[in-house]
Parts: C-alpha cells; sequence; structure tokens
C-alpha cells in the first residue's frame, strides 16, 4: 500500500550546513498492516512519517501509495501528533468535526460523530471543552478527528509518549480494538519498544543519523500478547540488541514490565 523508494533527506542551517535526516530509506507496508517506527532519538522517524503523510517531500527518491504519488497532505492519511493540539474553544464533538467541516461534508457525515466518540471511548464527554479533560482523554479525541475522515492510513507520532503508564496501556488497548475494527492501515512511530511489540505485525528499526532502515523484524508472537508471556520476552530482548540496548538497559526494562 505504501512504498517509500531509495528516499533521502536533508535539512539545512541558517548558515546552509546540511543535516542528513535520512539516506537511501526503502521501505514497503502493507495494506491492513500496523507497523511500528523505532531507532535512536533524531533518527529521523518522524521525519519519514511526515513524509508519508505529504507534510514534506524528499531531495532524492520517491513515496507512493497505492501507485500514486504522495505529493502533499490528504483526508486519506489521518495524523496524530505527540501533542492533541486541540481547538481550545470547541467541545469534543466539535474538535472531533472539524475535518468533516474542511471538507465540507458535515451535514451528510454529522451522524458519525457520535459513533466515533464511542470508538474512542469518550461516551458522556461529547459537550467537555479540553480543559476539562484528561491528556489521555485529549489524545483520545485526536486520535478520532484523524479517524473520522475514514482514512486509508493512520499516522501516530508518539501520541501516547507523554502520558502515565497506566493511561498509556489503555490507550495501547485502545488503538489494537481500532485497529481490530477498522482495519485501517497503520504507522507508528515510538521510542518505546513494548508498545511496538504490543501493537505491531512488524517493527521497523531505523539506525542512528542519517536514518536508514536497519532491520524489519516481525512480531510473530500471536494476537493475544502479554508483556510478560516468554515469547514477548524474547522479542523484547532481540529488539533491544539490535538497538544495542541489551544487559542493564534491557534487565531495567523488563522489570518494569514485570511490575505493570
Amino acid at each position: 500500500m505504501i512504498e517509500v523508494k531509495g528516499v533521502s533527506r536533508i535539512y539545512y542551517d541558517t548558515l546552509g550546513l546540511p543535516t542528513e535526516a535520512l539516506l537511501n530509506v526503502s521501505l514497503e507496508i502493507l495494506q491492513g498492516e500496523f507497523l511500528s517506527l523505532i531507532g535512536p532519538s533524531g533518527c529521523g522517524k518522524t521525519t519519514l512519517l511526515r513524509l508519508i503523510a505529504g507534510l514534506d517531500l524528499p531531495q532524492v527518491g520517491e513515496l507512493l501509495i497505492e501507485g500514486r504519488a504522495i505529493e502533499k497532505p490528504s483526508y486519506e492519511r489521518g495524523y496524530v501528533f505527540q501533542q492533541a493540539a486541540l481547538f481550545p474553544w470547541k467541545t469534543v464533538e466539535e474538535n472531533i468535526a472539524i475535518g468533516l467541516k474542511a471538507r465540507h461534508i458535515y451535514k451528510e457525515k454529522k451522524d458519525l460523530v457520535p459513533e466515533y466518540i464511542r470508538l474512542v471511548g469518550l461516551d458522556g464527554f461529547s459537550k467537555s471543552y479540553p480543559h476539562e479533560l484528561s491528556g489521555g482523554m485529549m489524545q483520545r479525541v485526536a486520535i478520532a478527528r484523524a479517524l473520522i475522515n475514514e482514512p486509508k492510513i493512520l499516522l501516530l507520532d508518539e501520541p501516547l509518549g507523554a502520558l502515565d503508564a497506566f493511561t498509556r496501556i489503555e490507550l495501547q488497548n485502545t488503538i489494537r480494538r481500532i485497529r481490530s475494527e477498522t482495519g485501517t492501515t497503520i504507522v507508528l512511530v515510538t521510542h518505546d519498544v513494548d508498545e511496538a511489540i504490543y501493537l505491531s505485525d512488524r517493527i521497523a528499526i531505523m539506525t542512528a543519523r542519517p536514518g536508514r532502515i536497519n532491520e524489519i523484524i516481525n512480531v510473530e508472537i500471536g494476537s493475544e500478547r502479554d508483556r510478560n508471556q516468554d515469547a514477548f520476552i524474547k522479542l523484547r530482548r532481540r529488539v533491544l540488541e539490535k538497538l544495542h540496548l541489551a544487559g542493564e538497559i534491557y534487565t531495567n526494562v523488563r522489570g518494569a514490565g514485570e511490575a505493570i
């Protein structure tokens, strides 16, 4: 469904000095697949996601969706940012409906708003304003706002990174349920190895800058996932080793996972 072919992206500072964010990245993502991008900070994960979204363009290479070049943003690609970025003067239902109104289809599609409020577990909060919501609830609104346009692809840029551990796990379960109900193709940027394993069909591990795809790991541990099952722990260790974070960090992460 998504083809990334030999993509490179270079940024220039005010002095004209280059920074290579991505170098010769190639990747294929299948229809209905959940793929996570993981790697060191600054490796170009968000840059790659923005390129898929059409929010940026590469200097080299091309990106295709169903064989068509990505040249600009589209409602067919929903994007959820690290922060919910809601309009503070609009209610939950009004924030979710923004995309429908921008496309001038609100009158025909307004009945979808309560449906997507239910989908993200916010029944009873349709008239609430962002300041009345928790961080996790605001991210639910942002996810519903992206999904109501019924995109073929949902792009998630670390949307759970700022949440506490229990809220994060709750939202991970929500994302799994949404994916099951909608069959949407999802690409997630995350630093959290457990999150990548828990949600994904495949995990693409990126190198330090300039970012490249170092390896793609299939998550073959079944659909019912438990962070404490042996297969999950073994896969966690394998991913961490590929990220050069085994040993002490692995022990700490495993301990945290067992506590949860």
